[in-house]
Order: C-alpha cells, then sequence, then structure tokens
C-alpha cells in the first residue's frame, strides 16, 4: 500500500520535471534562434522572399529540435549521474536535427523558393545544445569545477578525502566519474595506480595514472592520499592480499568496490556505500571447487540429518544439504534458540523438506527414536562443545558430550542403518593440549575403531578454526574494535588456521562419499596465519590505526592453549583423495579391546563427576607431550608465586 502511494506521488513530480525541462528546451530553442537572426543578419541582407515563411521555419526548426530530444531519450534520464552515453545521445539528438533541417531547407526551396542558410541553421543549433546541454549537465559541470577547487587547493577539507585509486579500468573509470560528480559521497580522487604499462603516464577524466603499485609509496606521499580505493571486480585471494599488505603500511582507510551486479549501476545509487575490506579476503587461499559427483554422492536426494544443526559449522551443514537437493534434512539439536533462528531463516524456502528434533546426542532413546522415524542415509555429527576455556573447568562434560555422545550417535546409527556416518573434528584433536582437543580425539578414536567393525561407512574430518563461527576470535575482536578497544591476546607468537564456514562445510560433505571404513580426513587449511597479525588486519580494515587508535594487549596464553596448531601428528602421513582440498591419514592401529577398557574407565571417572579423574584418564588415553609440558609449567607457577609469597612474608616478620 505504502509503495503504491510512493508512486502515484512520485508519478506527478516525474511529469511535472519532464514538462519544465520540455518548456525550457522550446524556449532555449527560440532564443537561439533569434541570437542566431541576429547575428547573420546584422550586416547581410536577407534572402528574397524569407520574411514571409521566416516563422513556418522557425516552427519546423524548433519542432524538430524537441522530437529528436524525444526521439534519443533525451527526457527520461536522471542528469545527475548522466554519463558517455547520455552525452553521445544528446549530441546525437542535434546531429540528426541538422540533417532534417537540411532536408527541409531543401523542401522548401524546391516548392516554394525559399532559402534557409545552413550557416544560420548551425549557428541556431549550436546555440539551442549549449543552453539546453549546460541546464542538462550544470550539475556535472559545478561538480568538477568544485573537484578542481578542491584539488588545487592542496588538501581536502571536511568535505572530502584525497584519494588514489588502484585500477584504472572499467570499473576504476566509473568510480572515478561518480567521485568527481558526487563529492557529498566524501572522496577527492588525485591518481591512478596500475600496473598496465599501456595506461601509465595517460588520463581518465583528467586524473592520471601514475604507475604501477611500486610507485603507490610515492604517489601516495606526493598527493598527501588519504584514502585508497581498491577498484578490481575480480581479484583472488593471493592478488587481494598482496595489493592490501603494500597498502596496509601507509596507516590509512582502504577501501574496496561493493559487489554489484553491473559496474555502472554505481552511478545510479543516491549514494556510494564503499565497504571495507573483509577479513575472509585477506586470508588463507583461493576457495576449492565444489566436485559435483562427490557432493551428490554424498547429499543429493538422501535423507540427511545433522546433529548440533543449530551450531556455527551445523548450521552450515544444514543449509548446504538443502541447497545441494537433499531429499529431507532432519536437524537435531538441544540449543531451542539456535534452532527457532534457523528454522526462521530456512522456512521461507524449504518449508516442507526439512524437520526439527528437539534433543541431545546424550540420551540414546531419543537418538533412536529419531533415527527410526526418518531413517537417514547419512548423518553428519556436529554436536560438540569446542570452547577450550570452558572445558577446562568442566572436563566431564567434555567427555559426556563429546566422546560418549559420538559413541551414543554411531551405536544407533549403525543399529538404525544409516549407511554413511561422518565426525566433524578438529585441528585441536592433535596432541592435544587442552580436554577439548583430547576429547574430540577420543571421538576420532570412537570412529576409528568402530570403523574397522561395523557395517557403516563413517569417517571423521578434521580442520582449524573457521571464520566468524560463534565465540571465536574475529566477532570477539570486532566487539572490542568498535568499543574502541583494546584488543587482548593471549600471546603475539600464538597463530592458527582459518577458513570460511561454506567452504569447511562443502568440503566435509564431499567427504560423506569418501567415507569407508573409519578414516580421518584432513582439510588443505593453506597457511597458518599469526593471530597478532590478524588483530592488525581488522584494527586496519576498519580504518584505524593498531596501537595507535586500538591498542593490543598480550593476557598470557590460557589454560590448555598451544601456540599453534596442526593437523595430523608426525608420525602419521597422508594421501591425496579425489578431491584436491582433501586428504586422508594413514592412522596408527588402536587396539579395539583396549580402547573400549579405557572408555569404560572414562565413563564411570565422567559420571561419577570426577574431574580429576576425568583428566588423568582422558591423557593417559591421549598422551600429549603439549600437556605434561603445560602441566609442568603450571606446578612451577605455582610453586614460584607459593615461594614468592612465603619470601615476601618472611621478610615482613623481619622488618
Amino acid at each position: 500500500m505504502k509503495s503504491r502511494k510512493r508512486q502515484n506521488k512520485n508519478g506527478p513530480n516525474k511529469l511535472r520535471s519532464i514538462a519544465i525541462v520540455f518548456v525550457l528546451d522550446v524556449v532555449f530553442a527560440f532564443g537561439a534562434y533569434c541570437a542566431a537572426r541576429g547575428i547573420m543578419f546584422h550586416r547581410a541582407a536577407k534572402p528574397v522572399g524569407y520574411s514571409e515563411f521566416e516563422w513556418v521555419a522557425v516552427f519546423a526548426m524548433l519542432i524538430v529540435t524537441v522530437a529528436m530530444l524525444v526521439f534519443f531519450d533525451c527526457y527520461n534520464t536522471v542528469w545527475k549521474y548522466a554519463g558517455r552515453v547520455e552525452f553521445f545521445k544528446f549530441v546525437l539528438a542535434y546531429f540528426a536535427s541538422f540533417g532534417i533541417i537540411m532536408l527541409f531547407k531543401v523542401i522548401m526551396r524546391a516548392a516554394f523558393d525559399f532559402e534557409l542558410w545552413a550557416p544560420l541553421a548551425l549557428m541556431y543549433l549550436l546555440f539551442s545544445a549549449l543552453c539546453s546541454g549546460s541546464m542538462r549537465f550544470i550539475n556535472g559541470i559545478m561538480n568538477y569545477f568544485l573537484y578542481v577547487r578542491h584539488l588545487m587547493g592542496g588538501k581536502a577539507d571536511a568535505s572530502g578525502k584525497r584519494t588514489v585509486v588502484i585500477g584504472a579500468g572499467y570499473v576504476g573509470s566509473l568510480i572515478i566519474n561518480r567521485f568527481i560528480n558526487n563529492p557529498h559521497d566524501g572522496y577527492i580522487p588525485v591518481a591512478f595506480i596500475d600496473d598496465d604499462p599501456d595506461k601509465q603516464g595517460k588520463k581518465i577524466y583528467g586524473i592520471k595514472v601514475e604507475g604501477g603499485m611500486d610507485r603507490l609509496g610515492e604517489v601516495v606521499a606526493k598527493y598527501r592520499a588519504q584514502t585508497i580505493v581498491i577498484a578490481i571486480m575480480s581479484l583472488s585471494k593471493a592478488q587481494m592480499r598482496a595489493i592490501y599488505e603494500k597498502c596496509s603500511r601507509f596507516n590509512m582507510p582502504i577501501k574496496v568496490m561493493p559487489e554489484i551486479a553491473n559496474a555502472s549501476d554505481v552511478n545510479k545509487q543516491e549514494t556510494l556505500s564503499l565497504r571495507d575490506i573483509r577479513i575472509e579476503e585477506l586470508l588463507g587461499r583461493d576457495e576449492f571447487k565444489v566436485c559435483d559427483d562427490l557432493m551428490n554422492a554424498s547429499v543429493k536426494d538422501k535423507v540427511v540429518m545433522v546433529t548440533g544443526g543449530a551450531g556455527s559449522i551445523g548450521s552450515e551443514l544444514c543449509r548446504q544439504s538443502l541447497k545441494y537437493g537433499c531429499r529431507h534434512l532432519i536437524i537435531f539439536d538441544m540449543h531451542e534458540n539456535g534452532m527457532f533462528f534457523l528454522n526462521e531463516e530456512l522456512k521461507k524456502e524449504y518449508a516442507d523438506r526439512y524437520s526439527l528434533v528437539i534433543g541431545t546426542v546424550r540420551e540414546r532413546d531419543k537418538l533412536r527414536e529419531t533415527l527410526e522415524l526418518y531413517r537417514p542415509e547419512i548423518v553428519f555429527h556436529a554436536a560438540a562443545y569446542k570452547h577450550v576455556p570452558m572445558m577446562e573447568i568442566a572436563p566431564t562434560e567434555a567427555v559426556k558430550n563429546n566422546v560418549f555422545g559420538t559413541l551414543n550417535t554411531v551405536e544407533e546409527c549403525e543399529r538404525a542403518g544409516v549407511k554413511r556416518f561422518v565426525l566433524v573434528s578438529t585441528d585441536k584433536a592433535v596432541n592435544p593440549a587442552n580436554v577439548m582437543g583430547a576429547s574430540k580425539r577420543l571421538a576420532e578414536m570412537v570412529v576409528e575403531t568402530r570403523g574397522k567393525v561395523c557395517k557403516m561407512q563413517m569417517a571423521a574430518v578434521r580442520f582449524g578454526n573457521v571464520l566468524g563461527s560463534n565465540g571465536s576470535v574475529i566477532p570477539i575482536f570486532l566487539k572490542q574494535i568498535k568499543e574502541g578497544g583494546p584488543i587482548t591476546l593471549t600471546d603475539r607468537n600464538i597463530k592458527r588456521y582459518f577458513m570460511t564456514i561454506p567452504e569447511a562445510v562443502r568440503l566435509v560433505m564431499q567427504t560423506g562419499a569418501l567415507a569407508s571404513g573409519g578414516e580421518v580426513f584432513v582439510l588443505d587449511m593453506g597457511e597458518p596465519v599469526y593471530i597478532y597479525d590478524l588483530a592488525c588486519d581488522l584494527i586496519r580494515i576498519n580504518g584505524l590505526v593498531p596501537e595507535q587508535d586500538i591498542a593490543i594487549t598480550v593476557t598470557g596464553l590460557r589454560p590448555g592453549e598451544k601456540l599453534f596448531e596442526e593437523l595430523r601428528y608426525d608420525r602419521e602421513t597422508v594421501d591425496k583423495t579425489q578431491h584436491e582440498g582433501i586428504f586422508v591419514t594413514r592412522l596408527e592401529k588402536i587396539e579395539l579391546e583396549v580402547f573400549d577398557k579405557q572408555l569404560e574407565k572414562l565413563r564411570a571417572a565422567a559420571f561419577a563427576e570426577d574431574e580429576r579423574g576425568t583428566e588423568k584418564v582422558i591423557f593417559e588415553t591421549v598422551p600429549s607431550d603439549f600437556r605434561d609440558r603445560a602441566a609442568a609449567e603450571l606446578l612451577a607457577t605455582h610453586n614460584r608465586e607459593i615461594a614468592e609469597k612465603t619470601a615476601g612474608k618472611r621478610a615482613g616478620e623481619r622488618a
């Protein structure tokens, strides 16, 4: 209803604007003829019989001029954003007018012996075009003069920042035109940077292409630039990272073009919203392509179940399963808030293709009931506690959920005749220094041992941190930046693997087709990233300067935290698979009977809420040099603190 009222309101406004421009064109045309006539006949005598048909000629020329402006769509254009296309249409309207007027001249001479001088017609069209064109392009003309004034002034004022544009191609030229014609956007273009030698030294809209990226520092200093805009639409992560690293040392805002379907749309928006670089555009390597054969074999036309389906990884598994054509999806989770919001998201498009089940993997009866009701063909097991510090203070809960929840799910899936089972694991399961990582390694061992004896095809998939997951480092850093800092960092040398959630999930889903006998698959995570560098990048892409605008405070490693994570044990080797981004590890053999005895011992300790006993059994089953070293360091620190307190107390007593 509101949109209809708005359209009704805008309709008369549009017609009024067209009518005003039309009337002004007629007035300008008549004035142009009067000026041309006065100049032409100031000294020269009029041709014989000219006065008799003069007003017929005037009327004809006015009609022709306005008709050509209509024909070339010069009354249905937003001239504020006019560019080359609109300019050429306008010019063509006057060229066409001249041709028709010359045809009129020939007809009038033959029929009435009336002579219309061509110079008079040319002068009339020139004056008319100047007046009508100035009216249409006045916004661009005034903005260009304003831009020149800013440029000649040598520095930007509050209305705009001096801007270097990287990329002198089609998009770069459009963005420069936009900046010049829309000073309220807040950017004053001063120079182009482009690595193409054919463009260097040339000008676009009066802006010089100063050189390639190797001259960026010189150009920034020369023009006292305050902002850099990357105007290249298609860049790989490697290319974006390379450009960003060269730009970031100048400690100024770095902006990129928004995603738009058509680059020319930049001139059709009321205001241009250049965006900051996204952190995922700087991390890792370019994303792997989906192997259709693997994806189809995994989920297409199948009943899929996702445990932990409301979590960061689980919810994306649900989205991608529906996207890639599963027949029906069962979303299983105990987190009611997450389930509510996921349902709100999915119901608009997939209302009849999924079912929600509130439940926990700790309860076998609920699992059994769900599996028997829906009969899934593949289960992605993402239900787990994942926060390292939380599981350090609740080891029994980590074991109940991550270890025995996985065991419950595997055994109930086997009982229900599920064909494939995929466990979502973590790089923290390798040489675990914390309870959470050790519990996930135990879950992997459940899959490894059962995979050798069960009919169900199963596997585990190991990968590192995913960008933007709930409680991960990036949202925390962004929140701290928004609050003005400081960013809290546990150690300047800590580094982690990162991958986007959608890519990680697509790879996990494709391992479903590769699962067989309890393998552990490893995803290609690219190179690990120093968290300190990540924090600096996040500060810079928010237009701030690290350690100047936002402080970075080092707090020390938390209990169970390692400086770096690994994707496999040193004694493990990896083989390639059908997918270039997925590798399979060659695992050491685990004795099922021995492992089951350790599980029973662990079960007794965990369900008796014996936290110390639980930790002891965990790290007897999953030995870790890191954990032993961390425990020794913790004990040494504790003893040192006691010694210092004792020494201080004795010194006080002596005093």
